[in-house]
C-alpha cells in the first residue's frame, strides 16, 4: 500500500481527477466573482464574520484560530473522501460551493470593501491555500473516482465482466495514503493560516 510503486499507480489513478477538481474549483470562483449577491453567499459571509467575532474574543485568539482551522477541515475533507462514493455528489458540492464563496468573497465583499481582491487572495489566502486547496482537491479527486468506480463495480457486475470491483478496491487502498496526506497539509495549513496568513494580513492592512 506505501510501496513507491503503488503510490505511483494510485496517483496515475486519480490525477485526472484532481486535474478536473482544480478546473472545477476554480472556474467557481469565476462565477462566485461575477455574480450577483445571493442568499446563500451572504449567509457564508456572515458566518466567517461571525467566526472572526469568536476568534477575536477567546482567550488565546491565536491558539483557537488554528484548532478550529484543522478541526473543521479535517473533519468536512476526510468525509468529502469517502462521500464522494454516493454518486460522486458531495466531492462535486463542496468544489462548487467553496470555489464560488471564494470567487464571492474576494470580489463583492472585499472589493466592495474597497481592497484590492487580488492582494488580499495573495496575503490572505495563498500562504495557507497552497496546502489547503492541495488537500481539498485530493480528497474530491479520491471521493470522485470512488463514486465512478462504484457505478463501474455495478454495471459490470450485473454485465457479468471479470473484476469488476477492482478499481473501487484499488481506490478504497489508495484513501489511506492520501488521507495521511492530506492530514499532514491540512495540519500544515492551519499552522501557516493561524500564523504567517495573520501576519502578513495586520502587516498588509494594520490589522492586529
Amino acid at each position: 500500500m506505501f510501496a513507491r510503486s503503488a503510490l505511483a499507480q494510485y496517483w496515475a489513478d486519480i490525477r485526472p481527477y484532481f486535474a478536473f477538481s482544480s478546473i472545477l474549483f476554480f472556474a467557481s470562483m469565476v462565477v462566485g466573482g461575477s455574480s450577483v449577491e445571493s442568499g446563500f453567499l451572504e449567509r457564508q459571509a456572515e458566518a466567517l464574520r461571525a467566526l472572526g467575532d469568536m476568534v477575536g474574543q477567546a482567550e488565546n485568539p491565536q491558539l483557537f484560530l488554528f484548532l478550529i482551522i484543522l478541526v473543521n477541515n479535517v473533519f468536512k475533507v476526510i468525509f468529502t473522501m469517502y462521500a464522494g462514493v454516493i454518486v460522486c455528489i458531495w466531492p462535486l458540492f463542496m468544489l462548487v460551493a467553496n470555489g464560488t464563496f471564494l470567487g464571492y468573497f474576494l470580489i463583492d465583499q472585499a472589493g466592495g470593501a474597497g481592497l484590492n481582491p487580488w492582494l488580499l487572495f495573495a496575503v490572505g489566502i495563498l500562504p495557507h491555500g497552497i496546502f489547503e486547496l492541495t488537500a481539498i482537491f485530493l480528497a474530491c479527486a479520491i471521493g470522485m473516482r470512488f463514486g465512478v468506480m462504484l457505478l463501474r463495480g455495478i454495471f459490470g457486475s450485473l454485465a457479468g465482466r471479470p473484476d469488476p470491483w477492482r478499481g473501487f478496491v484499488r481506490t478504497a487502498f489508495a484513501s489511506v495514503p492520501v488521507a495521511i496526506l492530506i492530514a499532514v497539509l491540512l495540519l500544515t495549513a492551519a499552522v501557516v493560516e493561524s500564523t504567517v496568513t495573520v501576519w502578513l494580513v495586520a502587516q498588509t492592512y494594520g490589522t492586529s
